[in-house]
């Protein structure tokens, strides 16, 4: 007999597989990372075609069978939609997610980093006007803090006292508080620090570093 399992989760990729068939991958409060199969989800006729789509939140059920588990219902929780009406935010966000999908293996539980990147998620859509640049920032900071990498572990610390600063700063304070950060420092210079800091620990580029760059 079948086992059905269910998440809540937010859809962080999806691949072709077959001919209407796709491998949606998420990251779920109660089991981390996983990949479903969704059949026939490419067809007019599928009832999880809208459901599963990248950044959406979702409850969703799966149920285990031979090689890839299949997906057999997804309800949207939320769909972020303010982060696809603004250029920064979206792209913000599909960094966060590339972070995620390249930091972390599958079925390996965090409910802090859930919880990170959902609270990230959140900020971008409820402030499509805002500067995401600090709060992207906070989202580096808190992802490393999440997989065990803490800033204060790297080899050049010494001479980025003034940023091991920012950082912790960042991290005790919530997403909402941001704007009353004033005369914070050089954003772009720490920005830089994290990102160095992150593809030394990968051992490769974040590919949509680039696209982030030209956009914030």
């Amino acid at each position: 007999m079948s086992r059905e399992h269910k998440y809540q989760a937010i859809i962080l990729k999806k691949q072709p597989f077959n001919e209407g068939d796709e491998i949606i991958t998420f990251f779920s409060l109660e089991n981390g990372k996983i990949r479903g199969l969704a059949k026939s989800v490419k067809l007019a006729k599928s009832r999880l075609q809208h459901a599963l789509q990248t950044l959406f939140l979702v409850n969703i059920r799966l149920t285990a069978s031979q090689g890839m588990p299949k997906i057999i219902s997804a309800e949207v929780v939320k769909s972020f939609s303010g982060i696809r009406e603004n250029l920064p935010a979206a792209a913000g966000a599909f960094y966060a997610i590339e972070l995620l999908l390249k930091f972390t293996a599958d079925e390996q539980k965090n409910e802090k980093l859930f919880n990170l990147l959902l609270d990230f998620l959140s900020f971008l859509d409820d402030y499509p006007a805002e500067d995401p640049g600090l709060a992207l920032v906070k989202f580096k900071t808190e992802l490393l803090s999440a997989v065990g990498l803490s800033v204060t572990f790297h080899d050049d610390l010494a001479k980025q006292a003034d940023k091991l600063r920012q950082c912790q700063i960042l991290e005790q304070t919530a997403y909402k508080n941001l704007a009353s950060l004033k005369n914070f420092g050089e954003i772009n210079l720490l920005q830089e620090f994290l990102s160095n800091f992150i593809v030394f620990h990968l051992e490769r580029q974040v590919n949509s570093e680039i696209f982030l760059k030209n956009v914030i």
